[in-house]
């Protein structure tokens, strides 16, 4: 019997990515999404198995909804999921009795395997210190593979050259780009580049990681 899950995230490109990479899991079945607590609340989905939670949520957050979110959906598995790499954070998720914390910049390969061992039954937490530093308080955490996603995308290339570049299918760039954006607070490519170029990930300092 396949899993039912529940993805709660504000930012629709990121919820669309993070489906494409949750609907290859052999044991995952049925995925709604929500957009707020209140709206995941409303769904009544008692028979969720696993929630995948965003921590930063319009109205309510998602450390504070986890209480609500346990009642309505009792059976479920809670993983929170947060753009922070802050320590502080995952130990607040341990403390609010989270069932595991992935960080937004996690891989693919990464967030299936923590719904693995969150649907067996185990938790899953991360070790902060194995992720790089940010370079700034509000630097976003993104892996060396976004990085390079990042720095062609912001030469205008399209998904499909990104890709036949990088040697990757178009649909794993097209979730790199979903996760850049949502780790950069943006929606377009331009705001992407804009916001990088805030961050201190200028251009020629992205094709340095190439």
């Amino acid at each position: 019997m396949t899993a039912r899950l529940l993805l709660v995230d504000d930012h629709n490109l990121f919820r669309t990515g993070l489906r494409l990479i949750v609907q290859d899991h052999p044991d995952v079945g049925a995925i709604a999404e929500a957009g707020s607590i209140a709206e995941a609340c409303a769904l009544q989905a008692a028979d969720t198995d696993l929630v995948l939670l965003d921590i930063h949520l319009p109205g309510m957050s998602g450390l504070d909804g986890l209480r609500l979110l346990r009642q309505s959906c009792p059976q479920a598995r809670i993983v929170l999921v947060s753009a922070s790499v802050a320590p502080d954070a995952i130990y607040e998720a341990r403390a609010r009795g989270a069932d595991g914390f992935l960080f937004k910049s996690a891989s693919a390969q990464d967030i299936l395997d923590a719904i693995t061992r969150t649907l067996a039954g185990l938790p899953c937490f991360p070790i902060h210190s194995s992720h790089s530093t940010p370079r700034g308080q509000d630097a976003p955490s993104l892996t060396a593979r976004q990085l390079e996603v990042l720095a062609l995308l912001c030469t205008g290339k399209p998904n499909k050259v990104i890709a036949r570049d990088l040697g990757l299918s178009e649909n794993t760039v097209r979730v790199h780009v979903a996760a850049i954006f949502a780790q950069l607070g943006v929606n377009s490519r331009s705001a992407a580049l804009l916001a990088a170029q805030r961050m201190g990930l200028s251009t020629p300092q992205l094709h340095d990681s190439l």
